[in-house]
C-alpha cells in the first residue's frame, strides 16, 4: 500500500487497486450486513416483547412465526407510511408553529407504527391475535418511548435550542 497520500488527498475509486476494491467492497458489505442484522435483532426483540406482555393474546404456532412476522414487518411499515404520507405532506404545508408540527409529526409516527403492527398481525402466518389493537397499542407506545430515549424533548433555553434567544 502506498504510504505517500496526504491527509487532503482524495482517493477515488480509479485510483484503488484491485485488491483494495475487494477489501472496500468486502468491508461496505459487511457493514451492510452487519446493520441488516442489527435492525431485524431490534425487531425481533420488540416482536418478542410484546408477545410476552401480550401473552394471553398472541397465539403463534412456533418461533418461526414470529421470524415471519419480523420478515413481514418492513414491508406492512411500508404498507403504513404510504397510507400516512399524504397527511405528512399536508402537514409539513401548513402554517402551524413549530411545536405544533412536531407533536403531529410524533402522533403520525405512532399511528404508523400502529398500522403496520396491525397489518403484520393480519397477514404473518402461523400467527393469531384476540384483540389484534392491543398489541399494536402496546408496540406503538413502545416505540414512542424509545425514541424519547433516543431524542428527548428540549425545552426552551437548552443550549441547543435553535429557538432559545441568543446572548
Amino acid at each position: 500500500m502506498d504510504d505517500s497520500h496526504q491527509p487532503n488527498d482524495e482517493t477515488t475509486w480509479a485510483s484503488l487497486s484491485r485488491r483494495e476494491k475487494a477489501l472496500a467492497a468486502a468491508g461496505m458489505a459487511g457493514l451492510a450486513l452487519g446493520v441488516i442484522t442489527a435492525v431485524l435483532v431490534a425487531l425481533l426483540l420488540g416482536f418478542l416483547a410484546v408477545a410476552a406482555a401480550s401473552l394471553r393474546l398472541v397465539e403463534a404456532d412456533g418461533i418461526g412465526s414470529l421470524f415471519w412476522a419480523v420478515a413481514l414487518f418492513l414491508p406492512c411499515n411500508a404498507l403504513a407510511a404510504l397510507l400516512t404520507c399524504p397527511l405528512r405532506w399536508g402537514l409539513r404545508l401548513t402554517g402551524l408553529a413549530s411545536r405544533t408540527k412536531k407533536a403531529t409529526e410524533a402522533a403520525l409516527s405512532v399511528a404508523t407504527t400502529f398500522l403496520a403492527v396491525l397489518f403484520t398481525e393480519y397477514f404473518a402466518p402461523g400467527l393469531r391475535v384476540h384483540h389484534p389493537w392491543l398489541p399494536a397499542l402496546l408496540a406503538a407506545l413502545l416505540v414512542a418511548l424509545v425514541n424519547l430515549r433516543i431524542r428527548p424533548p428540549r425545552r426552551p433555553g437548552d443550549a441547543t435550542d435553535p429557538a432559545a434567544p441568543s446572548s
